[in-house]
Order: C-alpha cells, then sequence, then structure tokens
C-alpha cells in the first residue's frame, strides 16, 4: 500500500512538473512571436530563437514537452509567415522553411537530450565507483583492525595476565627484559595504529605540508610492508590549495597500497616535482605490470579512484604498464601561484 501511495506521488509530481514546463515554453513562445510581430523580424531570426526555447526546454525537460514545444513554434512561424495573422502559408519556400525549422529543432533537442542521458549515466557510474572504492577501503582497515590490531592487542593482554600470575616468581632482571619486551610490542602496536589512522586522514598533511607528508608516509609505508621506497621530493615554491595536496596525498597511498598487493616488486619510486605550470607526481614499481585499460574498465586496483579525485582538482592520471615490465602511475595536477592565508604549505 505504500509503496503504490509513493509510485503516486513520484507520477504525480513528473506530471505537474511536465504541465509547468510546457506552460513555460507557451509563454516563452507567445512572448518572442509578439516580440517578433513587433519588430518585424524575418523567419529565419524567429526560427533561431524558438530553436533556443527547444534547446532550453530539452536540458531540463523531457523528450515530449521537447516535441510539443516545437509543433507548438513551426505553428507560430506558419502564423508569422506571410500572410500575416493566419496559418496560412502562401510561399513554398516558406512551408519548406517551417518543416526545416520542425524537424532541425527535433533533431537538436533529441541530442540534446542523449547527450544529457550520457552525462548523467556518466556521473552514476563515477558514483557507484567511488561507493565501491570507499566500500573496498572500509573492508581493508575492518581486516586491518580485526586480523592484525585486535589480536596483537588480545595478545598482550595474555601476556600481562601470565606476567601479572608468574610475577613473584620472576627475578628482577626477568621482570625488566618482561617489561622491556612488552613496550616494545606496544610501541610496534602504536605505530601499526598511527599509520591506519593516517591513512584516513593526515594531520602531517595539514601542519607539515605535501612533500614532509609523502616523505613520512613512504618510510611508514616501507617499514611496514617492509619494502624499499626511494622518495625524491622538491621543495615546493609555490603555496597551493589544500584539496590539491589531499588529491595526491590520496594517490600516493593508493598506488602504493596497489602496487605492493598487485605488482609482486619489493622496490619503489615515488617522484614529487614542481613545473611552472603544474605539479607532477610519479610512483613506480618493476614488478609484473598490467593492462591499464582493462584494469580501469573493470573498476579495479583502485585507478578509478585515483582519476577521479584528480578530477576534482583538474588534474590528470595517466599510466604507464607492461607485462613483466613494472608500471609507472603519472598524476599532473595544475596548480596556480598564490600565498593565500587558505593555502596550505608545500
Amino acid at each position: 500500500m505504500g509503496f503504490n501511495i509513493l509510485v503516486e506521488h513520484v507520477m504525480a509530481t513528473r506530471f505537474r512538473r511536465a504541465v509547468l514546463q510546457s506552460l513555460a515554453s507557451i509563454l516563452a513562445l507567445a512572448a518572442l512571436t509578439a516580440v517578433c510581430d513587433g519588430l518585424h523580424l524575418n523567419l529565419a531570426t524567429a526560427s533561431l530563437l524558438y530553436v533556443i526555447v527547444v534547446v532550453l526546454l530539452a536540458r531540463v525537460g523531457s523528450l515530449l514537452t521537447s516535441i510539443m514545444a516545437a509543433v507548438i513554434a513551426a505553428v507560430l512561424l506558419a502564423y508569422l509567415a506571410p500572410p500575416s495573422y493566419s496559418f496560412r502559408v502562401n510561399d513554398p519556400l516558406d512551408v519548406v522553411a517551417v518543416a526545416a525549422f520542425l524537424i532541425t529543432s527535433l533533431t537538436i533537442a533529441g541530442l540534446v537530450l542523449r547527450v544529457r542521458r550520457m552525462a548523467e549515466e556518466a556521473a552514476s557510474s563515477v558514483s557507484r565507483k567511488l561507493i565501491d572504492a570507499e566500500e573496498r577501503e572500509r573492508s581493508r582497515i575492518g581486516r586491518e583492525l580485526d586480523a592484525d590490531i585486535c589480536q596483537r592487542i588480545a595478545l598482550l593482554a595474555i601476556k600481562f595476565d601470565r606476567v601479572r600470575a608468574d610475577f613473584p616468581d620472576l627475578s628482577a632482571e626477568m621482570i625488566l627484559t618482561t617489561i622491556d619486551e612488552l613496550r616494545q610490542e606496544m610501541g610496534e602496536l602504536s605505530s601499526s595504529t598511527q599509520a591506519l589512522a593516517h591513512t584516513l586522514h593526515s594531520q602531517k598533511l595539514e601542519y607539515l605540508g605535501l612533500v614532509a607528508s609523502v616523505r613520512g608516509f613512504c618510510r611508514e609505508f616501507g617499514h611496514e610492508h617492509k619494502v624499499e621506497i626511494g622518495f625524491r621530493g622538491q621543495d615546493l615554491q609555490r603555496a597551493f590549495a589544500p584539496d590539491v595536496s589531499l588529491a595526491l596525498y590520496r594517490v600516493v597511498q593508493e598506488a602504493l597500497h596497489n602496487s605492493a598487493k598487485h605488482s609482486g616488486a619489493r622496490q619503489f619510486e615515488v617522484d614529487l616535482f614542481e613545473e611552472s605550470d603544474a605539479i607532477h607526481l610519479l610512483v613506480r614499481d618493476w614488478g609484473q605490470g598490467f593492462d591499464p585499460e582493462t584494469a580501469l574498465n573493470n573498476g579495479g586496483l583502485g585507478l578509478a579512484s585515483m582519476r577521479e579525485r584528480l578530477k576534482l582538482v583538474k588534474g590528470e592520471l595517466s599510466i604507464e604498464s607492461q607485462r613483466n615490465g613494472g608500471t609507472t602511475i603519472h598524476a599532473r595536477v595544475p596548480v596556480v601561484s598564490g600565498r593565500d592565508s587558505n593555502h596550505s604549505p608545500a
């Protein structure tokens, strides 16, 4: 019952919207007809003005309302054609002109509607990819919390219980050794938790800037995953918007996670440098490689997420990869000079 009411409400809303759009188009066409008549504009000028109304309606309305507007506009053109103030068209060329207008306006309206649907489908596809990427990231964090950090905390609790039970029988030297071991394990646990927190939000990025944050992440990532990461970063001379820093930082994170997981390589390079009009980020590995087009089409390896992040800051992502020949991910973001207070340090 509730579903039927919802469907009826949606249909009624769409009907009201279509009626309002139709009325607005009729009023606009009528007003243009009065203007054309008052200024004695020719049929070509009137046709152009009518086409604009039909196209604007196609951008926001449905195909049916666009067709209706095109037909009404053609009738009004016949009204303006000699003899004036009648719907009779004596000149065969005027008949051809009105027919050509109707066909052209319907064709343009159809193309505009098609482009609008393609844009909506593209936006929907991007949203789905971003949601999938977010869910994969949540799953990864959940697995790390459950399989790594939670188990290590449980193991520490067991060791503390054992120390408390055996405390009367332990020598001072054994107690100090056990405390040192527990302190070391707690430090490692703290580092792992901090590294996981940095994948969600890095305070270093806000206070230290992009170069220092990427250098620190590479060092922490290499230590955690037992891989070697060579980082080369110039001190960026210009300040740029915080969203640019965040986008590049996330690309580094995603690229290194993907490389460590899929490439099979143990050595990586990260280059961050600046040119006159852009900042560049290169992440390289010498692993097994993959087909970039196939990976992008399948929505795998987080490439779609990286590309969409860069699009938000008007950047671009290029990928060079060969089977057993390694992979290079290149992110380029155009930057504008500025030292505004709302810009992040380099």
